[in-house]
C-alpha cells in the first residue's frame, strides 16, 4: 500500500512540474512573440512598400506605430494588473495581439495594415510586463531566478532572430511574418486558460488616470515620430520636426508635474528616486539600446555593403542567442553567490572588449569573423538581465510588483526604440564625414587613386562602368569606416556603464 502511495507521491509531484514549466515555456513563448516581432518587420519594408504600393518611407511607419503603440502600453499594463488581475491581462493582451497579428496578414491595403500594426503593439505593450509577474508569482524563491533566467532568453533571441526571420518570410511571402504568431499565441492563450484560468487573483479599486495617459501619449509619439522621420524630413529645418520635439518637450513636463500631484498617478514617479530601482533600470535600457542598434546597423551594413541576403546578414547575428541558452539555467541557480554588481560589471566590460573588436572591421571581414563577437556577446547578455531583474523586484509589494515591471519595461522599451533612429543617424553622418575625406583623397594627381583606376580598366566595360566601380568601393569604404567609429564608441559607453554599476545600492540593504 505503501508502495501505491509513494507512486501516486511521484506522479503528482512529476504532474505538477510538469504543469510548471509547460506554463513558464507558454508565457515566455508570448514574449518571444512580442520581442520578434519589434524588428522581424524591418528588413521587409522595401518588400511589404513595394507590394502594396506606397513609398519606403511611408512604409517605415510600420515601424513606428508598433514602437509607439507598444511603448505606450507598458504603464498600461501596470493600471490594468491591479483592476483585472495578472492573469486576465495576460489572457486580454495575447488575445489583442493575435486579433493585430491576424489583421496585419489578410491585410491587402496599407491603411489597415498599419491599423492592424497598432492593434498589434498595443498587445505587445501589454504583454512584456505581465509576462515577467506571471513568472515570478508562480515560481517558488528557489526556482525565481532560474525562470527569469528563461524567460530573458526568449526576450532576447527574438531580436537577434528577428532579421533571419523576417529575410525567409519576406522572400517567401510576408503576411506569414504574421501569420507564424497565431498557432504559438493560441498555445500560449490555451495553456494560460487551463493552467491559470481558475486561479484567484487579487484586484484593486483603482481609478483611471485619463489626463496622464494622454501626456505620456502625446510625449511618446511626438518623439517617436521625430526620431523616426528627421533624416526623411530635413532635420531641425524642418518646422514638423521642430514641432513634434516642442510638443514632445511641453508633455514631458506637464506630466511631471500632473504625475507628481496626482493621488492615483499612471505612474510611480517617486520609483525614480530609489537606487535599487533607477541605476539598474538606467544600465539596462541603455545597455539593451546599444546592444540592439547594433544588431540594427549590423544587418543594414552586412546587406549594403557585404551583399549578404536578410537571411544570412540575421545568420550573422544568430550566435548571439546560443550561450544564454545554456547559460541562463546556471545564471538562476548560481547568480547569488558572488555580489549581483559584479556579474553587471563583468557583463559590460565584456561587451566593451567584444565591440572595440568589431570597431577593428573591414570590406575583407568574413563571416565567422562577425559571428564570433555576436557569440561571445550571449555570455554578456546572460549575467546581466537576470541580475538587473532580480535588483529591480527585490522587495517590492506583490501588488505594485506589474507596476513596477512595467515602468521598468517602459523606460528599456522607450530607449531602445529611440536608440535604433539616433544610431542610423550617427552612421549616416560619419558616412558623410568618411565621403568627404576620401573623396578629398581621390583626385586626379592621386598616385594611388590612378593605380586603382588602372586596375578596375581591366575587369570593367568601359569608362563609365569603371568610375562606377571605383564610387561604390568608396561609399562601401565610407560605410565600413562610419560603422567601426560606432562601435568603438559603444567599447567607451559599456566601460562608462561597467563604472555606472558602482551607483547600485549594496545588495544586502534590499
Amino acid at each position: 500500500m505503501n508502495i501505491y502511495k509513494s507512486k501516486e507521491f511521484s506522479f503528482q509531484i512529476f504532474f505538477k512540474g510538469l504543469q510548471l514549466y509547460l506554463t513558464l515555456t507558454a508565457i515566455a513563448l508570448a514574449a518571444f512573440l512580442v520581442s520578434l516581432d519589434g524588428l522581424i518587420i524591418n528588413v521587409a519594408i522595401p518588400t511589404i512598400s513595394g507590394d502594396l504600393g506606397v513609398p519606403e518611407d511611408v512604409g517605415t511607419w510600420l515601424i513606428t506605430v508598433f514602437s509607439a503603440t507598444s511603448t505606450l502600453f507598458v504603464p498600461v499594463s501596470g493600471f490594468l494588473s491591479l483592476k483585472i488581475g495578472d492573469i486576465k491581462l495576460f489572457i486580454l493582451g495575447t488575445i489583442i495581439f493575435q486579433l493585430g497579428s491576424l489583421g496585419c496578414a489578410i491585410s491587402s491595403e496599407f491603411s489597415p495594415l498599419l491599423l492592424f500594426r497598432m492593434v498589434q503593439g498595443a498587445g505587445a505593450g501589454l504583454l512584456v510586463p505581465v509576462s515577467l509577474t506571471l513568472i515570478i508569482n508562480n515560481f517558488s524563491p528557489e526556482k525565481k531566478s532560474v525562470a527569469i533566467g528563461f524567460w530573458s532568453f526568449f526576450v532576447m533571441v527574438g531580436p537577434a532572430m528577428g532579421p533571419m526571420v523576417g529575410g525567409w518570410f519576406s522572400a517567401i511571402n510576408w503576411k506569414w511574418m504574421f501569420y507564424l504568431n497565431l498557432p504559438i499565441g493560441f498555445f500560449s492563450l490555451a495553456v494560460v486558460l487551463v493552467l491559470l484560468g481558475e486561479k484567484k487573483v487579487e484586484t484593486y479599486a483603482v481609478r483611471a488616470d485619463p489626463i496622464g495617459m494622454t501626456l505620456l501619449f502625446v510625449f511618446v509619439c511626438s518623439l517617436q515620430m521625430a526620431f523616426n522621420r528627421w533624416n526623411i524630413d530635413d532635420w531641425f529645418n524642418s518646422s514638423f520636426i521642430v514641432s513634434l520635439f516642442i510638443a514632445a518637450g511641453i508633455s514631458f513636463i506637464l506630466f511631471i508635474v500632473w504625475e507628481s500631484f496626482h493621488p492615483f498617478p499612471f505612474i510611480e514617479i517617486s520609483r525614480f528616486l530609489k537606487r535599487s530601482f533607477i541605476f539598474p533600470a538606467l544600465t539596462t535600457a541603455l545597455g539593451m539600446s546599444i546592444i540592439f542598434s547594433s544588431l540594427v546597423l549590423d544587418a543594414l551594413w552586412t546587406q549594403k555593403v557585404l551583399g549578404y541576403t536578410p537571411f544570412w546578414a540575421g545568420l550573422a547575428l544568430a550566435p548571439v542567442g546560443i550561450f544564454p541558452l545554456i547559460m541562463y539555467p546556471i545564471m538562476g541557480r548560481f547568480v547569488n553567490l558572488i555580489d549581483l554588481r559584479l556579474w553587471v560589471i563583468i557583463s559590460f566590460l565584456l561587451y566593451a572588449l567584444t565591440f572595440y573588436w568589431l570597431s577593428q572591421i573591414n570590406l575583407y571581414t568574413p563571416f565567422v569573423r562577425l559571428a564570433l563577437p555576436r557569440l561571445i556577446q550571449g555570455i554578456g547578455f546572460a549575467i546581466f538581465t537576470v541580475p538587473n531583474s532580480i535588483y529591480v523586484v527585490k522587495g517590492v509589494k506583490p501588488e505594485r510588483l506589474t507596476a513596477t515591471i512595467s515602468l521598468f519595461s517602459f523606460i528599456r522599451m522607450l530607449f531602445v526604440g529611440f536608440s535604433v533612429a539616433i544610431a542610423v543617424t550617427l552612421w549616416m553622418f560619419r558616412e558623410a564625414h568618411y565621403q568627404s575625406i576620401i573623396m578629398n583623397r581621390t583626385h586626379a594627381t592621386s598616385a594611388n587613386f590612378q593605380a586603382c583606376l588602372a586596375s578596375l580598366k581591366t575587369i570593367a566595360r568601359g569608362e563609365i562602368q569603371c568610375f562606377s566601380i571605383a564610387n561604390s568601393i568608396l561609399e562601401s569604404q565610407a560605410w565600413t569606416r562610419a560603422l567601426a567609429d560606432i562601435y568603438y564608441l559603444y567599447f567607451f559607453l559599456f566601460i562608462s556603464l561597467a563604472a555606472l554599476v558602482l551607483c547600485y545600492e549594496s545588495p544586502k540593504k534590499l
